[in-house]
């Protein structure tokens, strides 16, 4: 059964203005997102990841930044053409995010609870008293122990896994229909990890939120998301099922980050690495953006860059050489 999106990014392009000239950080990036489902963003550091995210939100800062193609639809109508004051009332009730980094994203000076509780009183016409219920309750969700005491705290007390539920906690004060979450396991250890993918996966499951889940990690993406988009220097290279992407990658970028995924298997097979570093975007190669770094490139890789194909239902890549032959 196919699902009605509740998120359609179509053709998205943004630059950024600078002393050294313009920088096209997004260069038509196009996904849907069903409702109630989970698209993982996945690709190295400067890949167009966060701006993407940023766009939705609409906190791309200005003037530096600015959308120069595209739309952006949630539920139908189109962000872009709404006012500053309308995006503001969707920003936090109907689409909500985790930002990276908790401890620079809390307030030192603030206890959790009355971070929390001031999203609360943003958006719902409650009393401090109910907005504080509420934030106890919402604590005691993301599995935050002793959560009457908890709310009092403030973040210099918490660890760093503590720290990203209470984000986690604030996202959903208002219960979001749709949740970002941009790296939300940067810098913690693996056991942490995995209990904040565990998280995120309740909520989509208990609240039937749809999440944009994004990361560096395919596998950290692989354990959450319905569909995968693959972005590259500012575009989409592939798109496609997680499972597909993940079993039957048909991008030479998409192949090399799966060869970094360390794998606990018996043996000394080492891991892959990509030859390197994601270009200039000022100044991007000729052809394919990959070209320098991939080790399928051929004439006419410089010829043209590929667009997005379809190679199987739902399965897109943008690549002249696909399907690959990958040993």
């Amino acid at each position: 059964m196919v699902r009605t999106p509740i998120l359609q990014v179509d053709a998205l392009s943004v630059a950024f203005d600078g002393e050294n000239g313009t920088v096209p950080a997004l260069r038509g990036v196009s996904f849907d997102l069903p409702a109630g489902g989970c698209l993982g963003l996945v690709g190295e550091s400067g890949s167009g990841k966060s701006v993407t995210s940023l766009a939705v939100m609409g906190l791309l800062p200005h003037p530096q930044a600015r959308i120069t193609a595209g739309r952006i639809r949630f539920e139908g109508r189109d962000l872009l053409d709404m006012s500053a004051h309308e995006r503001r009332a969707y920003r936090g009730r109907a689409i909500a995010m985790i930002f990276q980094e908790p401890m620079s994203s809390l307030n030192p000076a603030f206890t959790i609870g009355d971070q929390i509780m001031e999203a609360i009183l943003a958006h719902e016409p409650v009393s401090r008293r109910e907005a504080r219920t509420r934030t106890i309750e919402l604590l005691r969700q993301v599995h935050i122990p002793s959560p009457e005491k908890r709310v009092d705290e403030y973040p210099h007390r918490m660890s760093g896994g503590m720290r990203q539920r209470v984000m986690i906690a604030m996202a959903l004060a208002c219960d979001p229909r749709l949740l970002i979450a941009d790296e939300p396991t940067t810098a913690l250890d693996v056991t942490v990890q995995a209990q904040i993918v565990e998280l995120l996966r309740e909520i989509q499951q208990e609240r039937g939120t749809s999440i944009i889940l994004i990361s560096h990690n395919l596998g950290l993406v692989a354990g959450l998301a319905d569909e995968i988009a693959v972005m590259y220097a500012g575009g989409v290279v592939e798109r496609g099922p997680a499972a597909r992407v993940l079993e039957h990658p048909e991008h030479p970028y998409t192949v090399g980050l799966l060869g970094a995924v360390p794998r606990a298997e018996p043996g000394d097979r080492p891991l892959a690495a990509i030859r390197g570093t994601v270009p200039d975007l000022r100044r991007l190669p000729a052809g394919c953006v990959f070209r320098p770094r991939c080790p399928f490139a051929t004439a006419p890789c410089e010829a043209a860059e590929p667009p997005l194909q379809s190679l199987a239902e739902g399965h897109l890549a943008a690549c002249h050489m696909a399907p690959l032959e990958v040993v």
